[in-house]
C-alpha cells in the first residue's frame, strides 16, 4: 500500500469519526435544547398517530391533553382527573380548543358499554361553541342524548322546573332556590325565607306539581291558600306513609300562613321575595321553568347517561338568569351529595365517571361551592373549571377565591397578561433551587468606555419558580403550561402544545337541535291555580315594588 493509499484511508477515517463526534454531540444535548429553545415552534402531530394515542387512553381510562415539545402525548388519568382541574387563559389564547378536545373524548368515553353522563356549564351562553360541537356529538352517537337549557331559546330547549323535586327532598330544592335570589340580609330576610317554606310545603303535600306562578297566586290570594291547605290536609289524612312530624310541620306551615293574611303590612315584607319570582316569569324563562311535565334533572343526566348542556347568557334578563343559574349549580351539587352519601356497599364499581365542565361561572358561584369539590371525588365526579382570569372567583371575597383555585390538583394555564392570574400559577409551580452565576468584569476606555469580562466570578444557590413570568405572558395560541399532581412523582410540570381536533363537517349539511316535540298536557298532574273571583272583587292595597299584574295578564 502506497503513502498516498493510506493518507487517503488516514482522511476518510478522520472524516467519518468527525462527523460521527458532531452527530453525537447534537443527540446528547437535543432534548434539553428543545426544551430550553423559546418560544416552541408549532409542532406537527400526524392524524394516524393521534388517533392511535386516543384510542390507546380511552382503554386505560386516560384522557390526552396535548402533546409535549418532544411529540410525546400528555395523559391525564380519570385517577388524577377526579381530584378536578382548572384552566386559565385570555380571550383567543385557545382555551375552547382545549376544551372541545375534552368534550370530544368524553363523548366516547364507556365504563361497561354505559355511555359516560356530562354536564356543560356554559356561562357565557355561547351558541357558537354548542353548533361547531353538533357534528362530533353526531359522530359520536350521541346527538340522542343531548339535551339543552338555553333560556334565549326556550323553542329547542329541555323544560326545568326548579321546584320539582321528590318528596324527601323539596325542602333542598326550596332551600337553593331562595339562596339564588341574593337578597339584601335584612330584618326581613328570614321572615320571607321561612314563608316560601311553609308555601312550598301545602303544595308539596297536595300532591300536585307547582311552579314560581302557582307559589305567587297562593300568597296573594287567601282563597286559593284556604282550597290548598284543603286539599293538602284530606291527602296527608289518607297516607299512611307520612310521619307524625311531618303531619305536624304542614299544620304550623297551615296556621302561620292563615295568619300572616291578618297582617296589613304582610305584602311588604314579603315583596323582596314577590320581586325575585317575579322575575321567573319573564316571557322565555318562564317555557322552561314553568312546565309541570316533562322536567328534567340533573339524576336523570346521571342515571340515563345523558349530555346536558346550560347556556346562560346574562346580557338578556340577568337577575333572573343569575338566579336560575344558581338553581342548577345547587341542583348539580345536590346530585353529587347524593351520590356521596350513599354507602360504600351499595355503589356500583362499574359506574361511570360524571364529567362536569364550567366555564366562566364566576357570576353563578355560592359561599359553600367549594365544598362540593371535597365530596365530588368520592361520587366519582372529575370537574373542569374554565375562567379567564382568577379575580372573577373574588365575588365572594379573596378567601372563597383562594380556596376555590386551590382545590383542584391540576392547575393550566394559557396565554394571559392579567397579573393575579400569572402571579398564582406561578406561586402553585413551587420554588426549587438553581445556580446563579456572576461575571466580573472591567470598565476600559477613556472617551468610550466599554466592559470587559476578566475571566473570573462567582455562583450562588438561589430559589426561583419552575414557571417563568415571561414565557406565561408570551405563550403562543394553542400552547399552554400545565401542573398536574401525581402520587408517585408529585406535581409534574410541563410544557404543551393543545391536541387538535380533526375537522368532522359536510359541506352544505348543516348540523341543528331541532325544536321540542308538543306533548300531550295532562291536567291532573299541576296546580294550575288561578286567583279566585273574590279575590278580583276584593279591594287590593298597593304593592311597592314590582307589580305582577303584568306577567300574569287576565289572571288577575
Amino acid at each position: 500500500m502506497t503513502h498516498a493509499e493510506c493518507l487517503e484511508i488516514f482522511c476518510y477515517v478522520a472524516i467519518g469519526l468527525f462527523g460521527l463526534l458532531i452527530l453525537v454531540t447534537q443527540l446528547i444535548g437535543r432534548r434539553e435544547r428543545k426544551e430550553a429553545q423559546w418560544p416552541h415552534p408549532p409542532l406537527f402531530v400526524p392524524s394516524k398517530k393521534d388517533e392511535k394515542v386516543v384510542a390507546e387512553a380511552n382503554k386505560a381510562g386516560e384522557t390526552v391533553l396535548g402533546y409535549n415539545v418532544h411529540g410525546e402525548p400528555w395523559v391525564w388519568p380519570d385517577a388524577i382527573r377526579a381530584r378536578h382541574g382548572i384552566i386559565a387563559g385570555g380571550t383567543g389564547a385557545g382555551k375552547s380548543t382545549f376544551l372541545k378536545n375534552i368534550i370530544v373524548q368524553d363523548l366516547h368515553r364507556t365504563y361497561g358499554g354505559r355511555r359516560m353522563p356530562m354536564i356543560i356549564f356554559d356561562g357565557k351562553g355561547d351558541e357558537e361553541f354548542l353548533e361547531d360541537m353538533l357534528p362530533h356529538i353526531t359522530a359520536a352517537g350521541r346527538l340522542q342524548d343531548l339535551r339543552v337549557v338555553n333560556p334565549t331559546n326556550p323553542q329547542k330547549s329541555v323544560k326545568y322546573n326548579p321546584f320539582i323535586a321528590p318528596d324527601d327532598l323539596y325542602q333542598e330544592h326550596v332551600n337553593f332556590i331562595f339562596q339564588s335570589f341574593g337578597l339584601q340580609k335584612d330584618f326581613f330576610e328570614g321572615h320571607q325565607e321561612a314563608y316560601l317554606y311553609d308555601l312550598a310545603r301545602i303544595l308539596q303535600h297536595t300532591g300536585k306539581a307547582f311552579n314560581t306562578r302557582d307559589i305567587l297566586v297562593m300568597a296573594l290570594d287567601e282563597n286559593v291558600l284556604a282550597e290548598q291547605i284543603a286539599l293538602a290536609r284530606k291527602r296527608i289524612s289518607l297516607r299512611a306513609d307520612v310521619t307524625t312530624q311531618a303531619r305536624q310541620s304542614f299544620e304550623m306551615s297551615a296556621r302561620m300562613l292563615q295568619r300572616s293574611f291578618k297582617d296589613r303590612d304582610r305584602v311588604e315584607k314579603i315583596q323582596g321575595l314577590l320581586n325575585e319570582l317575579v322575575a321567573f316569569l319573564e316571557d322565555n324563562l318562564s317555557i322552561i321553568t314553568g312546565s309541570y311535565q316533562d322536567n328534567l334533572t340533573p339524576d336523570q343526566v346521571v342515571d340515563e347517561g345523558l349530555v346536558l348542556w346550560v347556556l346562560l347568557n346574562l346580557n338578556k334578563n340577568k337577575r333572573a338568569c343569575e338566579a336560575f343559574g344558581k338553581i342548577m349549580l345547587k341542583n348539580i351539587q345536590l346530585t353529587i351529595g347524593k351520590r356521596y352519601s350513599t354507602p360504600s356497599a351499595l355503589r356500583d364499581p362499574n359506574a361511570p365517571y360524571l364529567s362536569v365542565l364550567f366555564d366562566e361561572i364566576g357570576p353563578f358561584v355560592f359561599p359553600d361551592f367549594p365544598h362540593g369539590l371535597q365530596t365530588a371525588r368520592g361520587a366519582k365526579v372529575m370537574m373542569l373549571f374554565s375562567t379567564q382570569a382568577v379575580p372573577q372567583f373574588q365575588k365572594l371575597g379573596q378567601a372563597f377565591a383562594d380556596e376555590l383555585i386551590s382545590a383542584p390538583a391540576t392547575k393550566m394555564i394559557m396565554h394571559g397578561s392579567e397579573e393575579n392570574t400569572v402571579q398564582w400559577f406561578m406561586k402553585a409551580s413551587s420554588r426549587v433551587t438553581t445556580k446563579r452565576r456572576t461575571l466580573s468584569v472591567r470598565k476600559t476606555g477613556l472617551f468610550a468606555p466599554t466592559y470587559r469580562e476578566t475571566g473570573t466570578g462567582s455562583e450562588s444557590d438561589a430559589r426561583e419558580t419552575r414557571a417563568r413570568e415571561e414565557h406565561i405572558k408570551n405563550l403562543p395560541v394553542g400552547q399552554m403550561e400545565i401542573l398536574m399532581a401525581d402520587a408517585l412523582a408529585g406535581t409534574l410540570h410541563s410544557h404543551l402544545h393543545v391536541r387538535h381536533l380533526p375537522t368532522i363537517r359536510l359541506a352544505g349539511l348543516q348540523s341543528d337541535i331541532y325544536p321540542q316535540m308538543h306533548v300531550a298536557i295532562d291536567p291532573s298532574i299541576g296546580a294550575n291555580l288561578r286567583f279566585s273571583e273574590e279575590g278580583e272583587g276584593r279591594p287590593r292595597r298597593r304593592m311597592s315594588g314590582v307589580s305582577i299584574a303584568k306577567f300574569l295578564g287576565d289572571q288577575l
